[in-house]
């Protein structure tokens, strides 16, 4: 069977002569096949490119080595010694160079990505990946506690850029990885045995909760509805009190465009916050009465039935809720009302 080297030499000729395009690799040797997966995706990737310039001047200096080379060979023939080691002009080296290449730049897209933040970047998944072969399980639960630490330090760092601009998707995530290796991180700390490592991590893992309410509150002003809603429950998972809304309970005008009542029940609800109909702002005067906050709308828009309520506090905080109750207020006008509401609660 032919050596690995000569597959592959003789891949990348095939490919290089039908071009790349919509080809796959076709070598029945697995190991070449996974090598010329690596040649096409290194090939086609935009963000790993370098500079033409810089790729000018390697390509020439590659020639000129080769062209140096096979000088040696011809002087070698004509004198009647070796070329140590037995060297020969081989369409190989440019494959062996190509890969030395490749290793020595991907010290410097491992260095990129540490510095990538934003999971829509193509080196973000490099980052991901060196953080999970950093956190193999043959590493101690104190280093993987300690590395579970600087991730989520890392991904909360990430929020702040990420809070304005309309990134919602990618502000999503990030807090979603900060929570998952806060988690862990806790997860590893607990299983660190009793002494001065234990001590540290959980003081450091209690002063980056301490560090993320501070953030996550200073980022609360600039988010959208569903960014403060992410955020308001991280700040639950924290260990911070938080506006929770329990039930609602939706009294409609007995009359089109008038006056609605919205009760909700909850904790740590908050006086002067904003109503939300089915996530939209509603123009209403609101009471707080201990666990208790009413709203009463002057104008209600026909029997919408709404789906879900909410609020949105003074400090950005949000929170809402689909355990709504609707019912309609007695029709005092003809003196024919029942008081009975219409009947079509809703609780989900």
């Amino acid at each position: 069977m032919k050596p690995l080297s000569d597959q592959f030499d003789e891949e990348l000729e095939r490919l290089r002569a039908s071009g790349w395009q919509n080809r796959h690799p076709s070598a029945s040797d697995p190991a070449v096949d996974g090598l010329m997966r690596v040649a096409q995706r290194l090939r086609t990737t935009t963000e790993l490119r370098a500079d033409s310039t810089f790729a000018r001047r390697l390509e020439q200096q590659l020639h000129a080595h080769q062209a140096a080379l096979h000088r040696a060979q011809q002087r070698a023939k004509h004198q009647d010694w070796p070329i140590p080691g037995g060297w020969r002009v081989h369409p190989w080296l440019s494959a062996v160079a190509a890969l030395c290449l490749v290793l020595l730049l991907s010290v410097g897209v491992l260095a990129a990505a540490r510095g990538v933040d934003n999971p829509d970047n193509p080196l973000y998944g490099i980052k991901v990946w060196e953080q999970q072969v950093q956190n193999s399980p043959a590493s101690s639960a104190s280093s993987q506690a300690e590395q579970h630490l600087q991730f989520a330090r890392d991904r909360l760092n990430a929020l702040s850029a990420l809070a304005d601009g309309g990134q919602d998707a990618a502000y999503q995530q990030t807090l979603r990885e900060f929570d998952q290796q806060l988690t862990l991180a806790s997860q590893q700390i607990s299983n660190v045995p009793a002494g001065t490592d234990h001590n540290r991590l959980t003081q450091e893992l209690a002063t980056l909760k301490s560090d993320a309410i501070a953030v996550l509150h200073g980022l609360l002003l600039h988010l959208n509805l569903r960014e403060e809603l992410t955020t308001t429950d991280e700040l639950d998972h924290l260990g911070e009190a938080v506006s929770q809304v329990a039930s609602v309970e939706v009294t409609l005008p007995a009359h089109p465009n008038g006056q609605a009542t919205v009760t909700l029940q909850g904790t740590s609800l908050q006086f002067g916050a904003q109503l939300l109909v089915d996530e939209k702002p509603k123009t209403a005067t609101g009471t707080l009465k201990g666990n208790t906050l009413v709203f009463v709308v002057e104008q209600w828009t026909g029997s919408q039935h709404p789906q879900s309520i909410g609020i949105v506090n003074p400090d950005g905080t949000a929170t809402q809720s689909t355990n709504v109750t609707v019912t309609t207020a007695p029709d005092k006008g003809n003196g024919h009302g029942n008081g009975n509401g219409d009947g079509n609660g809703s609780g989900n």
